[in-house]
């Protein structure tokens, strides 16, 4: 009787990981750990209001391009990496060859509030501040 039961029971535990539908996988990928986000991103996938035809691969793309790798660009030249001060550029023979690292080393002065961005090519983007940031 007992080897019975216990069959049932591994019937049973099989069938449940077979049961991994599309949904369960993306948001396994999507989200590390269990959460109510997580199970909130099932629920909708399953009604079809989110990742609906998409491929479970481009899925894997779009989770790649996450925020922490977004903030990891490369801003600044040399060793210091990271994002730049757009109020702080490095000039040579009158022109504006990049910028420097936003923040601010020990002991060091700025004339201008930092305006900080991930890259050099969005130092063109206006701030919002009316008094500090980049303003023009």
């Amino acid at each position: 009787m007992e080897n019975v039961i216990r069959d049932i029971v591994k019937e049973i535990l099989s069938e449940k990981k077979k049961k991994r539908d599309r949904c369960l996988r993306i948001a396994d990928r999507k989200f590390k750990k269990p959460s109510a986000y997580k199970s909130g991103a099932v629920v909708r996938c399953r009604k079809g209001n989110i990742w609906k035809g998409l491929k479970e691969d481009q899925i894997k793309d779009i989770v790649k391009e996450s925020l922490r790798k977004w903030f990891k660009r490369k801003g600044t030249p040399g060793k210091t990496g990271g994002w730049v001060d757009c109020n702080a550029p490095i000039k040579k023979d009158g022109k504006i060859t990049g910028y420097k690292a936003c923040g601010r080393k020990k002991d060091e002065k700025r004339a201008k509030y930092p305006s900080c961005r991930p890259t050099a090519a969005r130092c063109k983007d206006k701030g919002k501040g009316k008094k500090w940031g980049k303003t023009k």
